[in-house]
């Protein structure tokens, strides 16, 4: 069994990577794929911090937002406090002027109370000390016995309303007292209320000065996060640019090499004028068949359309190759289409742009997976025919085999 595959072609494919100019040596190559590597990682890296940094200001702004609303609330409570503490003063002004005239009150009725008791006293003592108020004498004196008891009833009223009097004043002094002690005791909580509000409203106030700080703190990380985000962004912004001038130089390396080591070869020499639409639709075919087979396999796929647009076998154009009957599975499943809807990534426009240049690194006409082709030629040896890659000259390329029938 003949196999003819170009195995240098997968060593190309082998040295992915962006840097340099277009020198066909594999050092020079192999430069570039590790320089093109370590330029993606630093678009990875700046990226990835670039996300922590933002998770981070997300995270500073979501705590502002939580300071700024205690800030507010505790505004609120103290602006309630203060109201209550204004209230409570009054209340206490109030409380103070009523034990003021409690106690007018109780030193005007205690007054009139000893005023009555003297008064009382005197009466006492001239009703007993007197011959008029002495009973015997009233008894002798009186001209009847009618007329003496009116004296002694007399006597006894006076008595009796003396007596009233001063259990009257005394109960009103008594209540005036608890009257008094009621209001001294609502007077003695309103202050301890008051000490109470006053205590509150200074925790409170400790409280919006320690959240106050918290968000002058937060708020100078932010505009600090903001800043090396600002950073951040000129630094993605320089690494993307040279990621990308290297990528260019390591795929204008990788070619030159492959057409040295390949020499001249395929039918297609350069000279397709095209327009941006047919270099989309081959790029759209290029991805549906080789996104992952690097820049040697997509370049290979653009190769075998361009070969046949200058093969009499086929049509003249993109189009008219690309959507030849039965040709491309990805054309008949929608895949191409799909892609071309959405816009085929920068690699296989690239690679589509070098296939039409003449920058082919195959002659081959056709394509296949080589695991569908070591299966065909299996299975046609065993049935007893000539196999499949014993009919064919060819080369593999990753996951390809590209050729021609012999």
């Amino acid at each position: 069994m003949k196999r003819k595959l170009c195995t240098f072609l997968a060593v190309i494919l082998l040295s992915l990577s962006v840097c340099g100019s277009a020198q066909a040596s594999q050092s020079e190559v192999d430069r570039l794929k590790e320089e093109s590597q370590n330029a993606s990682k630093a678009v990875d890296d700046i990226k990835n911090k670039q996300k922590e940094t933002e998770d981070a200001k997300n995270q500073l702004e979501s705590q502002a937002n939580d300071l700024s609303g205690q800030i507010s609330n505790l505004n609120n409570q103290i602006s309630v406090v203060s109201g209550e503490i204004s209230e409570t003063e009054e209340n206490i002004a109030a409380v103070e002027a009523d034990i003021e005239t409690l106690n007018k009150e109780i030193d005007k009725i205690q007054a009139s109370l000893d005023t009555q008791r003297k008064a009382m006293k005197l009466r006492i003592k001239y009703m007993y000390e007197s011959k008029s108020t002495n009973t015997l004498v009233n008894f002798l004196e009186s001209g009847s016995m009618s007329e003496f008891l009116q004296r002694l009833e007399y006597m006894s009223q006076i008595t009796s309303y003396d007596q009233r009097q001063i259990a009257r004043f005394e109960k009103t002094q008594a209540e005036l007292n608890a009257k008094k002690e009621e209001v001294e005791e609502k007077n003695r909580q309103l202050n301890a209320y008051q000490d109470s509000l006053n205590s509150k409203r200074s925790q409170l106030g400790g409280l919006v000065g320690s959240a106050t700080s918290a968000l002058n703190t937060t708020n100078s990380q932010i505009a600090d996060t903001q800043a090396a985000l600002a950073v951040l962004e000129q630094q993605l912004s320089e690494a993307k640019e040279y990621e990308k001038r290297i990528l260019k130089q390591y795929q204008d390396a990788q070619i030159a090499l492959a057409q040295k080591l390949a020499g001249e070869h395929g039918a297609y020499k350069g000279g397709y004028s095209t327009n941006d639409e047919e270099t989309l639709i081959l790029a759209a075919l290029i991805q549906a068949e080789a996104a992952n087979q690097g820049d040697a396999g997509r370049l290979a796929v653009g190769s075998v359309v361009m070969n046949r647009v200058a093969s009499s076998k086929f049509p003249n154009t993109i189009p008219g190759v690309v959507y030849a009957s039965g040709q491309f599975a990805p054309v008949t499943s929608g895949r191409v289409a799909l892609i071309l809807a959405e816009g085929p990534n920068s690699a296989c426009q690239y690679a589509a742009a070098q296939a039409i240049a003449g920058n082919i690194n195959t002659d081959a006409l056709f394509f296949c997976t080589y695991t569908y082709a070591q299966a065909l030629h299996d299975s046609q040896v065993a049935a007893g025919q000539e196999g499949f890659l014993d009919r064919t000259a060819g080369t593999t390329i990753n996951a390809h085999y590209f050729y021609n029938y012999k």
